[in-house]
């Protein structure tokens, strides 16, 4: 599967760095609680902006970024084995991080392909760049500089 992840530059400058795990170390996510080594990726580069842009404010999406490619084997990317109900509510759901969790802990497959809830019909992938399995001949891409067209921030700053 490929897939793109945009990070701050300052969190960017090498693969190592982007895909160091830090952000699902640090903050629990819709697929996961904090304290695991893991990163999102989108299946589109739009979706990977996306998938971004919904948790900034204004500033960040002016700061400079830079974006990866990945090409994940199928083989190595766990299917969800399910959905549970309110998944992609506005609040995170237990459930839903207990299912990443539960990958993460097992140890299967270096990826996970997980539904956005941003962009329905659309996937992301959770990767775990620390699992044996992992190869980093996977990052195909980057770090190239991204730049998020301003207007998106002007509606950033419409919404808040």
């Amino acid at each position: 599967m490929k897939a793109f992840r945009i990070v701050l530059k300052r969190y960017g400058r090498t693969p190592t760095a982007a895909f160091s795990g830090r952000s699902g170390f640090g903050a629990d996510g819709r697929w996961h609680t904090r304290g695991r080594l893991l990163d999102y990726a989108a299946q589109s580069l739009s979706l990977a902006a996306l998938e971004r842009l919904v948790h900034y404010k204004r500033i960040d999406a002016l700061v400079p970024h830079m974006r990866y490619e990945l090409e994940v084997p199928d083989a190595q990317i766990a299917p969800l084995a399910r959905v549970p109900a309110g998944w992609d509510g506005a609040d995170l759901l237990p459930a839903a991080q207990a299912l990443g969790d539960q990958w993460y802990d097992a140890g299967r497959t270096p990826a996970l392909r997980v539904p956005s809830a941003v962009t329905p019909g659309e996937f992301n992938l959770i990767v775990n760049t620390h699992h044996p399995g992992w190869d980093w001949k996977w990052v195909i891409g980057g770090p190239v500089a991204y730049r998020f067209d301003p207007r998106l921030a002007e509606l950033l700053a419409a919404r808040r």
